[in-house]
Order: structure tokens, then C-alpha cells, then sequence
């Protein structure tokens, strides 16, 4: 008699790193285990005694059974609380890193790449083999938190995201940037070298000393070919080759015409005094523009009437001669008063005396 195993069962027998107690393994999934082949037939002996001693118990907890209610705690203080996989389609691996914990730097160190792993299990995933799936997601994990994935930052794979389309003006920045980067780089001239004071560049005297080369521009002689003896040209060339007659615009067929609107024109008086002839100026009769009397007055300024602003304005004014003075040969009191010095006295002395 062979007991069908769920899905939450997590005795030995199955492949996992965790192994629950009876105490909290959930109520819903209990442990069964397998009967040997031998013992079949006491399994209905066995059956009664276990009926009989469940009968015991159910009838000495009777009493207690409010005690047995309140016994169960509310809140419970353990780490982890599993809970059933029966509604779960899938099977679930429990693993807790604490029992399987590399602590050695070798351990770490042989534990396989991400990318390798991650590599093999698309391949795992590809052929449908759901363990090697499993299995290699056990190794993913351990590999992911390990020490040194830790410290090298290893972060799981991501596509790679699509390049946005650069905008117009991105573009043209980005085409004077390569305009700019296949400029052409300037060589640096060479520095000028150091000299002291009477030195001779001997770089420089050779360079003067070699004679200058000149090439001559040797122009081929002009031969006439076979080629040419026998070309003929075409319609087109002959088309061009002929001179471009245009026609002469700037001559009148008809210049004795006189167009309708000049004949129907009346000229100004304006235009009749400018088209008179200058008056031009004789020798014998003197000048043209002289009046006969020059001097006379016109007929305007004789009838003109000053205003008195004017005639306040035609009026003379007075200035008083400050340089005269009243008594000229009076002698001013502080040339009296003032002493002679010896270089005057020595200058009003005439001349040759």
C-alpha cells in the first residue's frame, strides 16, 4: 500500500533543503509514512488500536477543551511561518540559506558565474527541462548573494532599452561636432632653438648652402594625331561652333515718327521762359545784368514806413572813451610817491653821454 504524496509535503524523501516540524507544519498536510511491504497485514489490527486510542483522548479533553482554545497562540513569534502549497499549481522549493551558507572564500569563489547560469537556463527553459530549471535557479541565487557578487554590484540581466530618434536640432549640433572632430589637425611648429650669443645654427648654413633646384615646365610638342585626321564632329558641335546673331534693339525703324501725344502736348509758360536762348554779354556793349542807374532808389523802398524798433535800432549809440583823461599832464600821485631804482636811473641816462 503505497500513500500518494502532496505537494506541501516536505518530509525526507523529497528534494529540498528545508525540513519542517511536526509542530509547524501545517494541519492540512500531514506526514504519512510509507508501510513496508511486509507489514500489510497487521494494518487492520493496527487501525483498531489507533481508533481506540484517539477515542481516549477526544474523551479526556473533553472538559479542557476551552483550556486547549485559548492555548493556541494568537501571534506567533518564529521567523518564518510556511504555509500550504496545496492550492498552488506549481511546486515550490523552501530553501533557507542559513543551512546551505558558503563561508570559506574558496566556496564562494567556485560558485558559477550569473552569466553562465543565466546562459544555461535559457537553454533549460528552451527544452522544457523544468528540474534543471529549478535547480539552476537555486544556483542563481546563491551566486547572486554571494560575497563577491556583493561587491562587484552584479545586477540581474535587463533588456536593453530603444534609442529615442535624436530631434532636428540634435542632429545639426551633432553634425558640427563631426565637422568639427574631421577638421584637420594644425601641426605644432617646432620651437625655435636656443643660441647663445655668437652661435651659428649649422642646420640653417646647410640649408643656405644647397643649391636651389628648378624644375622647368617642359610643354609637349603639338602633333597631329591619326585619331584627329579622321574625327568628325557632330550636329551639336557644329551647332555651337557657329556665331550668335542677336538682334540690335537700340535702333528705331521709323525715327521720323512723331508719337500722337507730342503733337497734342501744350508747353507752360515756365517751360517757354526756359527754353528761350541766354542772354550772352558783348564786349562793346559792356555788361548784360548792369543796370542804366545804379544807383537810383527802387519805388518799395520809397513807400516803406520804418517801424520804430527800427528806427530805435538805426540810432547811433554812445560809448564813453574810457582812455582819454580829463587832465592828460597830470601826474598820477603813486608815480610821485614811487622811488627810482639804480637800474633806472642808470637806463634814463642818454645815450653817449
Amino acid at each position: 500500500m503505497t500513500t500518494q504524496r502532496l505537494k506541501c509535503d516536505l518530509s525526507p524523501e523529497v528534494t529540498t533543503c528545508l525540513r519542517l516540524k511536526d509542530s509547524v507544519r501545517p494541519d492540512c498536510c500531514p506526514i504519512r509514512d510509507p508501510i513496508p511491504y511486509d507489514g500489510e497485514c497487521f494494518v487492520r489490527d493496527i487501525g483498531k488500536e489507533l481508533d481506540k486510542l484517539s477515542r481516549r483522548h477526544e474523551r479526556m479533553f473533553v472538559k479542557r477543551k476551552r483550556l486547549m482554545e485559548m492555548a493556541i497562540p494568537k501571534r506567533r513569534h518564529c521567523r518564518f511561518v510556511p504555509k500550504c502549497a496545496c492550492p498552488f499549481p506549481k511546486s515550490i522549493e523552501m530553501v533557507r540559506p542559513c543551512d546551505v551558507q558558503s563561508h570559506t572564500r574558496t566556496e564562494q569563489l567556485a560558485l558559477p558565474t550569473v552569466r553562465r547560469l543565466l546562459q544555461r537556463r535559457r537553454t533549460a527553459i528552451l527544452a522544457g527541462d523544468t528540474i534543471g530549471e529549478s535547480i539552476l535557479n537555486r544556483w542563481l541565487r546563491y551566486s547572486y548573494l554571494s560575497l563577491y557578487s556583493r561587491l562587484s554590484n552584479v545586477q540581474p540581466l535587463v533588456k536593453p532599452k530603444k534609442k529615442k530618434k535624436k530631434t532636428e536640432k540634435q542632429l545639426a549640433r551633432h553634425e558640427k561636432y563631426i565637422q568639427k572632430l574631421a577638421n584637420p589637425k594644425k601641426a605644432p611648429k617646432p620651437p625655435k632653438p636656443k643660441r647663445s650669443a655668437g652661435e651659428i645654427d649649422q642646420e640653417r648654413l646647410k640649408k643656405l648652402a644647397s643649391p636651389k633646384a628648378f624644375l622647368e615646365e617642359l610643354k609637349p610638342k603639338w602633333e597631329l594625331t591619326s585619331q584627329m585626321k579622321g574625327y568628325k564632329a557632330t550636329k551639336r558641335l557644329k551647332e555651337i561652333s557657329q556665331p550668335v546673331m542677336r538682334e540690335n534693339v537700340h535702333i528705331n525703324e521709323t525715327p521720323e515718327k512723331v508719337s500722337p501725344n507730342a503733337l497734342k502736348y501744350k508747353p507752360s509758360a515756365r517751360i517757354k521762359e526756359m527754353s528761350e536762348p541766354l542772354t550772352i554779354r558783348d564786349a562793346n556793349q559792356g555788361m548784360a545784368d548792369v543796370k542804366e542807374n545804379p544807383f537810383g532808389i527802387a519805388p518799395n523802398a520809397l513807400k516803406y514806413k520804418p517801424s520804430t524798433r527800427i528806427k530805435e535800432l538805426a540810432e547811433p549809440k554812445e560809448f564813453e572813451n574810457t582812455h582819454i583823461r580829463e587832465n592828460p599832464f597830470a601826474i598820477s600821485p603813486a608815480a610821485l610817491k614811487a622811488k627810482a631804482s639804480p637800474r633806472l636811473i642808470e637806463l634814463a641816462k642818454p645815450k653817449g653821454g
